[in-house]
């Protein structure tokens, strides 16, 4: 018998396939986490170059590796199983933007926190990322020596990443958590199924957030703190996903939010990662700004609401 059906039960989630979705969780937590000790075993910087591309090869791209893995083995289609279609680029555009809105958000929460304070000291943040001080010196001179001012450098920057190197870098996460699970998982409804990815999302994150990434100085609480953040964002990755009906909205999403959440670390001075980071408290409360915003916009504007906690149909 199909595990999608359950014959003694009547709710929506009968219809999940628990054994496929327990073989995904399976394989993109155990081929991640055995990256994670590998590289952590082997003494690799994951700041240094070397540490960011197996990162990318042996953690981020798990969850692609276990969808494709996984559709396979069912012998299922990969493309449909995962959402990759072109869908309505309209949507799948909004996505790629929507993170300048998010970071924009970090650094205005971030500056009415108490003790943080805005700054475009940008040496100070060079040196945090371990430039010396002639480097670092060097890269500013650089910076102000474009005849466009440094912030609008870099957010286009950021979004050219998101589209590019950084997309293929997100691909890989973004075929596990906004594609296959997100596939699976519809029948859930929008709410459950945003909470449950973002928690799985976040709890994923943490052998590499224990080694020091993203919240080297606290990071057993940067593991709770991720996973807050996670599931917050969770709401607005899906919401995109489902309205653009590709998983290539949460991909552009994903690749420009990794290529301009560092921005909140620039320009955000006084405090620590855990309050200032895009994924910490300022970027918990930016998220949800933004995830207010969704709200209000399947609730008034659009056509159909996805929101009400009915089964989804993310690609039709």
């Amino acid at each position: 018998m199909d595990s999608r059906v359950t014959p003694d039960r009547g709710t929506s989630e009968s219809r999940i396939h628990t054994r496929k979705v327990g073989l995904f969780l399976a394989l993109a937590f155990g081929i991640a986490w055995t990256g994670a000790i590998v590289l952590y075993l082997a003494g690799i910087e994951l700041g240094s170059l070397a540490g960011l591309v197996l990162l990318v090869v042996m953690v981020m791209w798990a969850p692609a590796v276990a969808a494709i893995g996984t559709q396979l083995w069912y012998g299922e289609s990969i493309r449909e199983g995962c959402g990759l279609a072109l869908g309505r680029l309209r949507w799948v555009g909004l996505a790629w933007l929507t993170p300048v809105a998010l970071v924009a958000g970090t650094i205005g929460i971030g500056i009415v926190l108490p003790g943080v304070s805005f700054t475009t000291d940008y040496t100070m943040y060079l040196l945090e990322l371990g430039l010396s001080q002639e480097e670092a010196a060097e890269a500013v001179t650089q910076l102000e020596g474009v005849p466009v001012s440094p912030a609008v450098l870099l957010v286009a920057q950021g979004l050219i990443a998101g589209l590019t190197i950084n997309a293929l870098a997100a691909l890989g996460e973004e075929l596990g958590w906004r594609g296959l699970l997100l596939t699976e998982l519809a029948p859930l409804g929008f709410w459950k199924l945003s909470i449950f990815t973002g928690t799985v999302w976040g709890i994923w994150h943490a052998p590499i957030i224990l080694q020091g990434h993203n919240f080297p100085d606290a990071p057993v609480v940067g593991v709770f703190v991720m996973t807050a953040a996670t599931i917050v964002m969770a709401l607005i990755y899906t919401y995109l996903t489902v309205r653009a009906q590709s998983v290539l909205a949460a991909t552009f999403l994903h690749g420009t939010f990794n290529g301009l959440g560092a921005l909140s670390l620039v320009y955000l001075t006084g405090a620590g990662n855990l309050v200032t980071a895009p994924v910490a408290i300022a970027g918990i409360g930016a998220a949800l700004v933004v995830t207010t915003l969704c709200v209000v916009h399947d609730r008034t504007i659009a056509a159909e609401s996805i929101m009400t906690g009915g089964p989804l149909s993310p690609w039709a």
